[in-house]
């Protein structure tokens, strides 16, 4: 079930970046790169849980403030991804379905004016990507695997489509080995994600891919790519475009 969506897509813009020499002379094995993702997997799990306390006493003011339901979705959408990620299952699962009691007792009036806003497509993204947390918990790939592609499908939002989509999975994922479904995703943010930031982010993770590194998956990618040497491939060969 979704909330409301429209498809958005605006053509590639490629980039080209090349690299002549590594900081981390071992590549992708090099002992202080690996301490380096090592200490960034801990910061981002503790980032994560902190955003778990954060966003619930977010939606817990809403509430006390009888906020408009829009904002009660908007910013329960925001937590429940993270409940998924940490919480029991029965708790996430909850949530998800009061997120949906919400949406569903808000006015025609308010369901226009969020769609005027983003299409809903925000909350319909961490609705998705809470079920693939709590799917892949379960050890249920193939439903993990759906329900993060469906997070990214008919993408009409102006936060995702300026800041991107969440990468918080994809880095489980990747780190647990998963790497078809990985790939996956990262081309198909092309369609909403578009611009030199998201297509050098692009390039610099299917490179670090192919070379078999450890990916935190953040902005800083790019750099850390240079740093291992890595040229960063062209974008439209990387997505299979050309």
């Amino acid at each position: 079930m979704k909330f409301i969506r429209f498809l958005l897509f605006v053509p590639l813009i490629t980039t080209l970046s090349k690299q002549s020499h590594a900081d981390y002379l071992q590549g992708c094995d090099d002992p202080e790169y690996l301490e380096y993702i090592d200490q960034r997997f801990t910061y981002l799990d503790s980032r994560n849980r902190r955003l778990l306390n954060d966003t619930l006493q977010d939606y817990q003011l809403s509430l006390s403030n009888h906020s408009n339901p829009y904002k009660v979705l908007n910013v329960l959408s925001r937590h429940i991804k993270y409940s998924a990620q940490f919480e029991p299952i029965e708790i996430a699962e909850f949530k998800i379905e009061r997120a949906f009691d919400v949406a569903n007792k808000m006015s025609i009036e308010q369901q226009i004016a969020g769609d005027v806003y983003d299409g809903f497509s925000s909350e319909n993204h961490s609705v998705d990507i809470a079920r693939a947390w709590i799917a892949y918990r379960k050890g249920d790939l193939k439903k993990a695997f759906n329900a993060l592609h469906n997070s990214i499908n008919d993408i009409d939002s102006a936060f995702l489509s300026a800041f991107g989509p969440d990468f918080d999975l994809v880095r489980q994922l990747y780190n647990d080995g998963y790497v078809e479904p990985v790939v996956a995703y990262i081309k198909k943010t092309e369609l909403f994600w578009i611009g030199k930031r998201p297509n050098t982010l692009r390039s610099a993770w299917l490179n670090m891919i192919k070379a078999g590194c450890k990916i935190q998956f953040d902005s800083i990618d790019t750099i850390k790519a240079k740093q291992l040497g890595l040229t960063v491939i062209d974008v439209q060969k990387a997505l299979g475009f050309d």
